[in-house]
């Protein structure tokens, strides 16, 4: 599956933060030719999510402003959301509407819908490397998750969850720094060589959300480099900026004091 970017190929360049050698412009621009998209896969015409900054939507957010590509976002707030849930197809968010009137649930399914539309699951060794990290990166949230506080958790967040939160936070620190770092590529800013394979994206999105949290600590550990990088990428900082159709994102998780 090759993959494009319609009428602006160069579009996805400008994303890439780190000065480029020619070769690897090149390496990467030859990438994104052919035609039709990875796999075939349209880009979806709307994607709608709650208007925070989470693990689950961030990802996709963040690929659909990286494609360069048009389309519709939708965000929903909280006073909203009772009379939105029924108009959802199963009840939940997020959810992305599709060119031919499908309506395409699941924020995995939705991800890579998006990615390989916009031709950023990779490709040969890039991709297998992508999906790796996706793998990895879900085992990571789940760990942080399972003991950090959000916005809606933090009112029950009683002595005995922040004990277990200060029990297992060394693990999850520990996690982000040893399980990537034997994947990082000699820059040390990327996996791949463009940086912004849908993984990468996705790990970032995870990431920062965490940083952002309970778990300040990972943004200068062994991902610091990468975290850096990514947090340059236009895309990206237009997401965060509450400067895309998304508009401002409230925080989801919450820092846990000492």
């Amino acid at each position: 599956g090759s993959s494009n970017f319609g009428s602006n190929p160069g579009a996805i360049l400008a994303q890439v933060a780190a000065p480029l050698e020619l070769l690897t412009a090149m390496s990467c621009f030859a990438w994104l030719g052919g035609g039709g998209g990875q796999l075939g896969l349209p880009m979806p015409k709307k994607f709608t999510y709650f208007a925070l900054k989470t693990p689950i939507g961030l990802p996709s957010q963040f690929a659909l402003e990286v494609s360069g590509l048009k389309y519709e976002g939708r965000s929903v707030t909280m006073d909203k959301w009772p009379t939105v849930k029924p108009t959802t197809p199963n009840g939940q968010l997020p959810f992305a509407e599709m060119p031919d009137g499908m309506v395409l649930c699941e924020s995995g399914a939705i991800g890579r819908t998006i990615a390989g539309a916009s031709g950023l699951l990779g490709k040969g060794k890039d991709y297998m490397v992508s999906e790796m990290l996706l793998g990895i990166t879900s085992d990571f949230n789940k760990k942080a998750m399972d003991i950090a506080p959000t916005v809606f958790t933090v009112e029950k967040f009683d002595a005995v969850k922040k004990q277990a939160f200060q029990d297992g936070k060394a693990d999850v620190i520990d996690f982000a720094n040893s399980k990537y770092e034997k994947f990082l590529l000699p820059e040390g800013d990327r996996f791949t060589k463009s940086g912004l394979t849908f993984g990468e994206i996705d790990l970032f999105g995870k990431l920062y959300v965490h940083v952002n949290g309970a778990f300040p600590e990972i943004k200068e550990g062994k991902l610091a480099r990468f975290y850096e990088r990514m947090s340059e990428v236009p895309g990206i900082k237009k997401v965060l900026s509450g400067e895309s159709q998304f508009g401002p994102l409230a925080e989801y998780l919450i820092p846990v004091s000492a």
